[in-house]
């Protein structure tokens, strides 16, 4: 069909179904006139008013439309929406529909004449539906339910006072058109979604080792079968991965991975688009048997069919619509999410497989981070992020920008660190995130406790050993709680989360117990070791209880660590405050003294260097905590002798509310 076989048919048709002095009729013979010499180059007309030569009348029409040569190639526009409409496999009518639209969008002339039909109020809609050959009374409606027009390639709405319809094509279509693609390939690229590529390899995800291979398998058999309604739901909070997951998991299956409605040149896309854009990736790929496709931020889809709740019949509608659409999808697709709160239940049922993301452990975050520093041109810099991997779980996420703005500055491993160190301040709105524990220059050995520290925490460090382990640890002040903790927490290669008192206490009733089980399920989520310290304030002995609310408390932190799946730790400078239940519940109570003298001798050298002091043994109370200080101290006095260091060291053991009596008297 070229340009002048269409003008020819629309001549007829408008000919047909209106009167000489409508509108349309005048527009037509108008844009007619206009195109005289191209629609019939042999006929010369006569001058307007002229009683002899060929007259462009209503009543000529038929005959001259007769008389237009149609023997021309056919656009190459028109070639490439034949390609298209066989990659979705159109219908004869959706394929005209398709061709009409697109010619009178691109052919310079038809175009024009479809301005002047505008103009005049003509129904688009009905008129490409009756070219197409639909009955005059359900033309507009066809072609509204058209495949082109379902599928986001051609738009159709209503303009002026809303007695007319207009159609256009989609800009994505547009941009194919424009680029006069017809390569199959190049087709499915343009219009299917945007084509994921893999950067980390499946051991970057160790947490999710077992989910990820049985996922490969799903998927796999999923593409081999030509399986329909295959789903897999992948959620947690942002910065754990979950597209990198997707795209990894791809590439493991051997998959092309395709991300549908992320854009709309230029502005956000709307559900609609979002929508439009998934139906026409199924279709263009359903039958390639090698393909998958990627739905961020499943939200936009699902959450607007839960929000007509209680609105009658249409949310009925709304939610049938989202339940077919994931039973009868021909590709699989795999779903993201940052929290399923919103989703309704019946939406998720019909996943496949879900998976809960938690950020990664720190030595995953570490690979992640080096292989996002390969791929950025920028090995080594990734170095500058060492110093907050530990400690921030969403570094691995932040890679990527803290990397590409040190590689535009020019700079390394100090930039990516200052980058990386913008980027978590303003994610925390400002605020600096509180210090975490030291570990890398703790010494087990300098510990005094009922029992050896180091063998222990290797056991509960074993491969293979239980994770639902309880520790209790106590002991004054400055005996190294909280930084045992963080050590345990590192050696198991899990985040370290921890909860002050002052995070779960309230005023108000019921608030704390809520703040209990939002503690234990963030650290199960994140698959954290969760640290209680100030514990005896959460774990009083019920027996002291003054409020009912001060028992069901108590209670409700028992009940947790009756069921609790990953490490717990508890610390507090007063063991005899405990609960006598909660002290029967940790699996491991570890009792932490001052230092006797032969660790005192040890952390002496540990922190100071040089044969330890006579006077230092009779000093009582002493901690690792105590050296500490005083090494810190000593950072602002330069030259300070044995003598002065013994000093401060008594000076700590003065300040401390407990008398301790003298080591060995």
């Amino acid at each position: 069909m070229g340009e002048k076989l269409l003008a020819q048919r629309l001549i007829l048709l408008l000919r047909e179904t209106n009167a000489g002095s409508s509108r349309t009729a005048l527009a037509l013979l108008d844009w007619a006139a206009d195109q005289q010499a191209w629609l019939w180059p042999d006929i010369a007309f006569a001058e307007p008013g002229a009683r002899r030569g060929e007259q462009l009348s209503w009543e000529r029409l038929p005959a001259l439309a007769g008389a237009i040569d149609t023997r021309e190639a056919e656009p190459d526009l028109l070639v490439t929406t034949d390609k298209v409409a066989d990659l979705l496999s159109f219908d004869p009518f959706e394929r005209e529909v398709l061709r009409l639209v697109a010619a009178f969008d691109r052919l310079p002339r038809l175009a024009a004449f479809r301005g002047r039909l505008f103009g005049c109020g003509e129904d688009l809609l009905a008129l490409v539906g009756r070219l197409a050959g639909a009955d005059p009374g359900d033309a507009a409606r066809r072609v509204r339910r058209s495949g082109p027009v379902a599928l986001g390639l051609l738009f159709a709405g209503a303009y002026g006072d809303g007695c007319g319809q207009e159609m256009g094509v989609d800009w994505r279509f547009a941009r194919v058109l424009d680029a006069g693609l017809a390569d199959p390939d190049q087709l499915v690229d343009a219009l299917a979604g945007v084509r994921q590529t893999a950067t980390l390899a499946p051991d970057d995800f160790g947490d999710q080792r077992d989910a990820f291979r049985l996922l490969e398998r799903l998927l796999a058999g999923a593409l081999g079968r030509g399986a329909a309604g295959v789903n897999v739901l992948i959620y947690g909070p942002p910065g754990t991965g979950k597209t990198e997951f997707a795209r990894t998991l791809a590439a493991a299956v051997g998959a092309n991975l395709f991300a549908v409605g992320e854009e709309v040149e230029g502005e956000e896309p709307s559900r609609g688009d979002r929508l439009s854009a998934l139906r026409r990736a199924q279709r263009l790929l359903a039958r390639r048997g090698d393909a998958l496709l990627l739905f961020d931020e499943m939200e936009d889809l699902f959450v607007e069919a839960s929000l007509f709740a209680g609105r009658g019949d249409r949310r009925t509608a709304s939610k049938i619509f989202v339940n077919r659409l994931l039973e009868s999808n021909a590709v699989p697709t795999i779903w993201t999410s940052n929290a399923l709160d919103r989703v309704d239940p019946a939406h998720l049922r019909r996943m496949s497989y879900i998976l809960r993301m938690a950020y990664p452990n720190p030595g995953a975050r570490a690979r992640i981070v080096a292989r996002v520093a390969e791929a950025e041109g920028m090995s080594g810099a990734g170095a500058g992020l060492d110093g907050l991997l530990p400690a921030e779980e969403g570094t691995a996420g932040l890679a990527r920008a803290a990397l590409r703005g040190a590689a535009l500055a020019g700079g390394g491993a100090e930039d990516v660190e200052a980058v990386g160190r913008s980027l978590i301040l303003g994610l925390r709105g400002g605020r600096t995130p509180p210090p975490r524990p030291a570990t890398a220059a703790l010494d087990l050995s300098l510990y005094e406790a009922d029992r050896p520290i180091g063998p222990l925490v290797e056991r509960i460090a074993a491969k293979g050993a239980p994770a639902d382990v309880s520790l209790l640890l106590t002991g004054p002040p400055g005996t190294g709680k909280t930084a045992l903790a963080a050590l345990v927490a590192e050696r198991l290669d899990r985040p370290l989360t921890v909860k002050r008192a002052s995070d779960l206490l309230s005023s108000w009733v019921g608030e704390t117990e809520a703040r209990i089980a939002d503690a234990f399920a963030e650290a199960r989520d994140s698959g954290a070791v969760l640290l209680f310290d100030e514990a005896d304030s959460l774990l009083f002995d019920r027996a002291d209880a003054q409020r009912s609310w001060e028992v069901s408390q108590v209670n409700e932190l028992l009940t947790w660590m009756d069921s609790h799946p990953l490490p717990f730790i508890a610390a507090t400078n007063h063991k005899r405050r405990l609960d006598p239940a909660a002290l029967r519940r940790f699996v491991f109570k570890i009792e932490l003294e001052p230092l006797s003298p032969p660790l005192l001798e040890g952390a002496w050298v540990r922190f100071f260097g040089g044969k330890p002091p006579a006077g230092l043994a009779r000093i009582g109370g002493l901690t690792p905590g105590d050296f500490a200080v005083v090494a810190r101290q000593l950072r602002y006095r330069k030259g300070a002798t044995s003598a002065d260091i013994l000093a401060l060291l008594e000076g700590e053991a003065a300040a401390k509310p407990e008398r301790f009596a003298p080591v060995g008297f």
